[in-house]
């Protein structure tokens, strides 16, 4: 994860006044409006996870990014490297979450969206990146995912 000059863990959310936000606090003393709440999504095999989240939605942290007008992708970069290319309507519902659910440790932020399958719900994000990519554009060359979750 990047850091702050004081050395905090944070996630860097791209656009025309990028931002720099830290993930070792609570939520409630983040400058937005924290989601609680059940987050269902389907995992590669086929089942379904539905686990209670706490964090922030996605749209809110681009809007306060200034994503550009003609964003029509984001990319999710996890601190281990791994990537999501996921289209905006996808990101209806989606919420950057403390941790994985009940019992894991604050500061390890997930994206989780109803809309996304398991393995594109990227774990440790570090980084959110507004793409715009052409309607013919392949969104898998943007992506590189864990085969194993």
């Amino acid at each position: 994860m990047s850091q702050t000059p004081e050395g905090r863990p944070t996630v860097r959310i791209d656009g025309a006044d990028p931002l720099l936000l830290p993930w070792d606090v609570a939520a409630e003393r983040l400058s937005f409006e924290v989601v609680r709440g059940p987050v269902a999504f389907e995992c590669a095999s086929g089942d379904r996870i539905e686990r209670e989240y706490t964090g922030v939605a996605v749209f809110d942290l681009l809007e306060a990014a200034a994503m550009p007008g003609d964003t029509t992708h984001v990319q999710f970069e996890s601190v281990n490297g791994d990537l999501a290319c996921i289209p905006l309507a996808d990101l209806n519902g989606a919420v950057l979450a403390l941790g994985d659910g009940p019992g894991t440790a604050p500061g390890r932020p997930r994206f989780v969206s109803p809309r996304v399958l398991g393995p594109r719900t990227v774990k440790n994000v570090c980084r959110l990146q507004p793409r715009t990519l052409a309607a013919s554009a392949d969104r898998e060359a943007y992506e590189r995912l864990p085969l194993d979750d």
